[in-house]
């Protein structure tokens, strides 16, 4: 029994061993490529955000455009404004100047009947 036991006990032992050894170096496998995988992600990541960066400077890119042309039809309405509103003056004079004379010409005409 005896000699049973010992000659199973080497067995156990190297088995033993054997799983120590496999865990030990395997360990350090396993943290090298958890550790490739992290960097893996954060590229990714990385790579994500870059990309949600160079979209949001391209529709920042737009959206200055429009305001640019956006600024340019204002100035235009405010020149046809301010341009309707020298012809409304001009017009105003005109009737001014016509009631004027409409008056001038009943003066005239109620004077001599």
């Amino acid at each position: 029994m005896k000699q049973i036991l010992l000659e199973n006990a080497g067995i156990l032992l190297s088995a033993l061993a054997t799983g120590f050894g496999g865990w030990f170096f395997g360990r350090k496998k396993a943290n090298a490529e958890a550790e490739a995988s992290q960097i893996e992600n954060a590229e990714k990541l990385l790579e994500y955000y870059r990309k949600l960066a160079d979209d949001l400077g391209l529709r920042l890119e737009k959206a200055i455009e429009k305001l640019q042309l956006s600024e340019i039809e204002k100035q235009e309405v405010i020149k046809k404004f301010s341009d309707a509103t020298e012809t409304i003056h001009q017009l105003e004079e005109k009737v001014e100047k016509l009631t004027e004379e409409l008056r001038k010409y009943k003066q005239l005409s109620g004077k001599t009947q």
